[in-house]
């Protein structure tokens, strides 16, 4: 019977033994990381403008080991240095760390105006000068 219970396990044994050490790197890059806050939003900054040059995008939203993504809101740039440390402060440290890739403004294709006293992002694009 003891070879029997060895024979039906052994092969499951063999089977999973690859996934481990996916299990564990996955594990440690999900549990690696620091704890904390890890979001950075544009309310936490100043907005209001008189015109657009006061403006500059940013990235909201929650931060992954490599920080921000393509910007999505705006803020006053008088707060930008404020939005920068608050970013480097937040970025969660990730272990082991993974490789990351900048992503240039003119990917992003991200703008900033001044609408109403208050910074507001836009997307710009070809279709942006569009009076649609």
């Amino acid at each position: 019977m003891r070879g029997f219970a060895r024979s039906s396990f052994a092969p499951a044994r063999r089977l999973h033994w690859p996934l481990v050490p996916a299990l564990i790197i996955w594990l440690a890059g999900v549990g690696g990381c620091s704890s904390g806050d890890h979001s950075v939003f544009a309310s936490e900054f100043q907005r209001g403008c008189s015109v657009a040059s006061d403006c500059v995008p940013i990235y909201e939203g929650a931060l992954g080991c490599c920080g921000g993504a393509c910007p999505n809101a705006a803020i006053n740039q008088a707060s930008y240095a404020a939005y920068e440390s608050a970013v480097a402060k937040r970025t969660p440290k990730c272990s082991p760390e993974p490789p990351c890739v900048f992503i240039p403004d003119d990917v992003c294709m991200a703008g900033a105006i001044c609408a109403g006293g208050t910074c507001a992002f836009v997307q710009l694009g070809a279709d942006a000068a569009s009076p649609d």
